[in-house]
């Protein structure tokens, strides 16, 4: 006959339980939203003003260091529901790019789960559950997991209209 355990680490455990749950359901309410543009905005990252890509809703976008189309390292549900990809509809959905975003669009076709992903200079792009799908977050910046170190992808900043 086994004992339960004690109440602190049951209240560990119950905590860990949570925090997995919340992260699911805010990595699939990311997962189902589509982003069909892409923009620079600043944002405070790491104490610091910068210029980064951001979706049309204003949510940030990251991408996996040392990540490509030649060496996908984020493809597993439990990477999905921490790092939700930028998904659109279509492999031929035009993703928008407001000036002062680097690069050029693509979209890959993620046969493992059945989605069509937006890249960047063919780096797949990614939202952060830790974020919370909330305009403004970074905090996904400088996470180590999945094979390498997830980033804001850096813009430079749009010239003024006239």
């Amino acid at each position: 006959m086994s004992l339960p355990p004690p109440p602190r680490k049951r209240a560990l455990v119950v905590a860990s339980i949570a925090t997995t749950v919340f992260a699911l359901a805010v990595g699939l309410a990311l997962a189902a939203a589509t982003a069909t543009s892409l923009a620079p905005a600043k944002r405070t990252v790491a104490g610091r003003s910068k210029t980064i890509v951001v979706d049309g809703r204003g949510i940030t976008v990251y991408e996996l260091g040392g990540e490509s189309l030649a060496k996908l390292e984020c493809v597993t549900k439990t990477c999905f529901a921490t790092w939700p990809p930028v998904k659109v509809p279509s492999a031929t959905t035009r993703v928008a790019v407001g000036a002062g975003v680097p690069g050029t669009t693509s979209v890959i076709h993620r046969v493992k789960g059945g989605f069509y992903q937006v890249m960047l200079d063919r780096h797949p792009l990614y939202y952060y559950s830790g974020d919370g799908g909330h305009k403004g977050q970074v905090k996904g910046q400088g996470i180590q997991s999945f094979g390498g170190t997830w980033h804001v992808v850096p813009a430079s900043q749009p010239a003024p209209s006239p």
